[in-house]
């Protein structure tokens, strides 16, 4: 700022009626003196001292000094948005900012505010710094750009967190945030601060925290680095408090992205910060843009919903479900459709999910290749859509599998291992069509893949998810399993180095008995199953099937003994439990499974179970004749005798008109 209010000064020198020539000699000497000090690093002389304040310029001498001894820079990515190991999705990491718009850049544009006169401008900061003639004239020269200092301040504070972002790969962690807030802090000590400007600094802490968390990943899990982050972003809420009235939409629905993004809470950090953004926000919700609501939803998504967001949130909803979403790109459709997956209190309605799944088809058929979505977003896209059990329409389902598989093809663009596994993942929950093809191709791309780019869970996600689309061959699970062995035996230089879990472990398992030939199939066959039986139980024992909570059983026993038939109780079959099974005397016809369930149904295709369900439907069905007993058939409203009548028809349809070969 001193070499433009010396600029400056030399220009009003200049075009006076009268131009003085000794004030502008001494602007010019001034000027020189300063440029030379910023060129070697070293002050000027004694009559002209250094413009910045010690503190600041302690700060910006320990970034700059790891800037210019390491000018190769490289960046952090964000944590991945959706959050979770959501089969195959790794929570905490997100590779880009894509979407997320910063006041930074709105600071440039015309938009009004209160512009404030910081400090570093002021006419008598400027007095000890400058020759004695050239008082006045730098008086002058602050007055004229007083206009411009807000912008100024917003530029100065995107300047100090690139710098900032950029150093941390180069040098100590510790110097660098020691630095960075010393720096911020200090801007913001100038006058009547805006709220643009916290803005600024809070999302520019995100950036640098995500550089750290790139390059330090073990120093910001240190307690003193995480409690100095939490102080600072203290100090920048209560900076931010006497403005709150102020603030506009879209500060705040940046500022509770960025302080979410960090993984603090506002009200934690300032007791009612959190509902004065909401309400700051719902005030001029009509002047927001979709990636506001989107970084909204995001930020709700991570905080605990209080009753002021949970209006905000079904207010962004209702406005979605009508809104023109053209300006939504992929990654913000996937970002809302994820946020709306951990906002279980909030349930949004089939009009919202289905206006967002439309808009995401029209991108998918643009003919700007910028706006086409890439392989993150569909796999953040499908994966969200099937944890709300919400299926896209056939052709949309097959235009994203399509436009995954043309990617495979593209250089620099292949979907990744946990890309693809989500993908299949989502067309075996939602029971959607998908060539075969398509599915091999993303399947081989899994199997080519550095083994290193894999994980265990996403190697047992496809292997399941192949077997429920019926698209699964013994030579890619047996490749799979050569994978999974190998994440197993060097864990010393592997992605992932834990064992198989249960979860993972019963994926396999059923994933195989899918594969298991029938009795009359060749030798060969069984040998080869045997084989892929002998190396999966090298990875672990076949789990115990997962906890019942349905109750009744012991009604459909006393209904089986009223019809005098002789049964098993409480059965584990394919990792699945069954409540009776009923054999005939010498196993002469097949056995007759009986399960109490709730049928799981796709919440917006009535009639369309999902693909888990049907799954078990055709593994015990590969175990005898399977008979579905509905949950309220054993509720105290039906009796022993009422459910022993409506059982006795569908049994015997079941045994084929037989009922009695399953007496003694």
């Amino acid at each position: 700022m001193s070499r433009l209010l010396l600029v400056t000064a030399c220009k009003t020198a200049l075009l006076s009626e009268k131009p003085d020539l000794q004030p502008l000699r001494a602007a010019l000497t001034g000027l020189q003196q300063l440029c030379t000090w910023a060129a070697d690093g070293t002050k000027v002389d004694s009559q002209t001292p250094a413009v910045e304040a010690p503190s600041r310029r302690k700060s910006r001498q320990l970034l700059t000094e790891s800037a210019a001894t390491n000018p190769a820079v490289k960046h952090g990515t964000m944590p991945n948005w959706p959050g979770s190991q959501q089969h195959g999705h790794s929570e905490g990491r997100l590779h880009n900012l894509r979407g997320f718009y910063t006041s930074i850049e709105d600071c440039t544009k015309d938009h009004k505010f209160v512009q404030v006169t910081p400090n570093h401008v002021r006419s008598d900061i400027g007095a000890p710094l400058l020759p004695a003639g050239l008082q006045e004239t730098s008086r002058q020269a602050a007055q004229a750009v007083g206009s411009k200092s807000a912008k100024r301040i917003t530029y100065d504070i995107k300047q100090q967190w690139q710098l900032a972002a950029q150093s941390v790969w180069h040098s100590s962690p510790e110097k660098v945030m020691e630095a960075y807030y010393g720096c911020m802090d200090e801007i913001c000590r100038q006058e009547q601060l805006n709220y643009i400007h916290i803005n600024a600094i809070v999302y520019g802490t995100v950036r640098v925290w995500t550089a750290l968390e790139a390059s330090h990943h073990g120093w910001i899990t240190e307690q003193q680095a995480d409690q100095n982050l939490h102080n600072f972003i203290v100090r920048m809420l209560k900076q931010l408090q006497p403005l709150l009235p102020a603030v506009r939409t879209r500060e705040a629905a940046n500022l509770l992205w960025s302080v979410a993004k960090l993984g603090l809470n506002p009200d934690a950090l300032v007791p009612g910060m959190t509902d004065r953004l909401a309400h700051q926000f719902m005030l001029g919700m009509d002047a927001a843009v979709e990636l506001d609501f989107a970084n909204v939803l995001v930020a709700c998504a991570k905080l605990q919903l209080s009753p002021s967001q949970g209006k905000l949130v079904r207010a962004i909803l209702n406005r979605l479900a009508t809104a023109d979403l053209s300006n939504f790109q992929p990654q913000s459709v996937a970002n809302t459709l994820h946020s709306l997956v951990t906002l279980p209190a909030v349930a949004p309605s089939v009009k919202v999910l289905d206006a967002l799944c439309h808009h995401f088809g029209v991108l998918l058929k643009s003919r700007q290749a910028a706006e086409l979505p890439n392989a993150q977003s569909i796999a953040n896209t499908m994966w969200a859509l099937s944890k709300l059990k919400h299926a896209p329409p056939d052709e949309l389902a097959m235009s994203m599998v399509g436009r995954m598989v043309a990617l495979c093809r593209v250089p620099g663009q292949q979907p990744t291992p946990q890309n693809i596994s989500n993908v299949l993942l989502a067309c075996a929950q939602l029971s959607l069509p998908v060539k075969q093809a398509d599915s091999g191709i993303l399947a081989d791309l899994v199997l080519k893949l550095d083994r290193r780019q894999g994980s265990k869970q996403e190697y047992a996600n496809t292997a399941w998810s192949l077997a429920v689309m019926g698209h699964l061959h013994q030579d890619q699970l047996a490749l799979l399993l050569e994978l999974l062995t190998a994440l197993a035996v060097g864990r010393g230089e592997m992605s992932d180095v834990s064992e198989l879990n249960i979860a993972e472990l019963r994926q396999l398992y059923q994933a195989l008995e899918w594969l298991k030939p029938p009795v009359s199939a060749p030798a060969l066959q069984h040998q080869a199953w045997s084989s892929l039986q002998g190396k999966l139980h090298k990875l672990g024992p076949r789990p115990e099937p997962t906890e019942r909570y349905l109750w009744g059983n012991d009604k459909l026993c006393s209904a089986l003994q009223q019809l005098q038939l002789p049964f098993w109780a409480i059965v584990s079959i394919q990792s699945y439990w069954a409540d009776a099974v009923l054999t005939s005397p010498g196993n002469k016809a097949q056995p007759i499974i009986m399960t109490l369930c709730n049928p799981d149904y796709i919440k917006n295709i009535p009639g369309r179970l999902t693909g888990r369900a049907m799954f078990r439907y055709q593994l015990l069905a590969k175990e005898g004749r399977l008979v579905d007993v509905p949950q309220e058939m054993a509720s105290d409203a039906i009796t022993v005798e009422q459910l022993a009548n409506y059982l006795e028809p569908i049994l015997t349809a079941a045994a084929e008109g037989f009922l009695d070969a399953y007496r003694n």
